[in-house]
């Protein structure tokens, strides 16, 4: 039957999990637990596995799902036809190496869950809020002196980069994340007026995510005014053994602007301040 989640037979939920790695241990250890019997031996007689420990290797990292495991694993694993293709997803998510096909599996595990009608888990949410640049925008809009929750004009204000549409979801998405709620008023306000984002945030994320502000930034060159932006740069010789001082001196000052400008009252714009340290040298022998 299409679309029924394991969950329905008490086994862990595969539309919870971004590690299929960590779903197949739970997997394993939910049917030994069941059924002391249970073995990777079993499991690889089902999915019709030439090695009895197969399952056990791939869990342990020693070996990984091929395109031809592919099938076999869901087949031990009584996958219905929408599981499969998220399980298929998930592989895919976790195999590849290249940032922007990363992150294009990542968005389809996340429309995946969106189809299954299971509450999205929390991790899923927030993932959502940073993969793309206009929720955290939103997020500091709501703040600002004059603003209207009104997605004509949200999308309006942000250059019509996004659909109304997107400015709504968005608006709902920080809602359920609680990084907005309604105060007495009924006007939106920020929970936490301080984010930094975790160690838990895969570095593919992030790194997605600086990629579209050093576009933006990019094209703020030829398209604000000077007086709206200061684009400015140090080309400097540092010691390798300084680098982390260098770089915990960048990561405070980010923090005190954060503190000292990110409470002001009554704020009319949304700006974003980019600190960038990245070698212009490669290390090598002299000749």
């Amino acid at each position: 039957m299409t679309g029924v989640s394991l969950e329905t037979s008490g086994t862990p939920n595969l539309f919870d999990y971004f590690d299929y790695r960590e779903f197949l241990q739970d997997y394993y250890q939910f049917h030994k637990k069941r059924n002391p019997a249970y073995s990777y031996r079993l499991f690889a007689r089902k999915a019709r596995l030439g090695s009895p420990n197969y399952l056990k290797l791939v869990v342990d990292g020693k070996r990984r799902i091929t395109d031809r495991t592919l099938y076999q694993f869901a087949r031990g694993l009584s996958l219905s036809r929408d599981e499969e293709k998220y399980f298929r997803e998930l592989v895919l998510y976790q195999e590849v190496s290249d940032p922007d096909s990363k992150e294009q599996h990542l968005r389809s595990l996340l429309k995946y869950q969106e189809k299954q009608r299971v509450a999205i888990p929390l991790k899923a949410e927030r993932l959502k809020f940073l993969l793309d640049w206009h929720h955290s925008v939103i997020r500091e809009l709501a703040v600002t002196k004059g603003f209207k929750e009104d997605p004509e004009l949200i999308a309006k204000r942000l250059g019509k980069k996004i659909t109304p549409e997107q400015a709504k979801e968005s608006l709902e998405l920080l809602l359920r994340l609680n990084l907005l709620f309604r105060g007495p008023s009924g006007r939106l306000e920020q929970r936490e007026p301080l984010l930094a984002t975790s160690d838990e945030v895969p570095s593919h994320v992030n790194r997605g995510l600086h990629r579209t502000y050093l576009r933006k930034a990019i094209n703020s060159i030829f398209s604000v005014p000077i007086s709206k932006r200061e684009l400015s740069g140090l080309v400097v010789a540092v010691p390798s053994n300084r680098l982390k001082d260098v770089k915990e001196e960048i990561k405070e000052f980010r923090k005190k602007l954060n503190r000292k400008y990110g409470m002001e009252k009554d704020p009319d714009e949304v700006y974003f301040i980019g600190l960038y340290l990245f070698p212009l040298t490669q290390k090598g022998e002299t000749p």
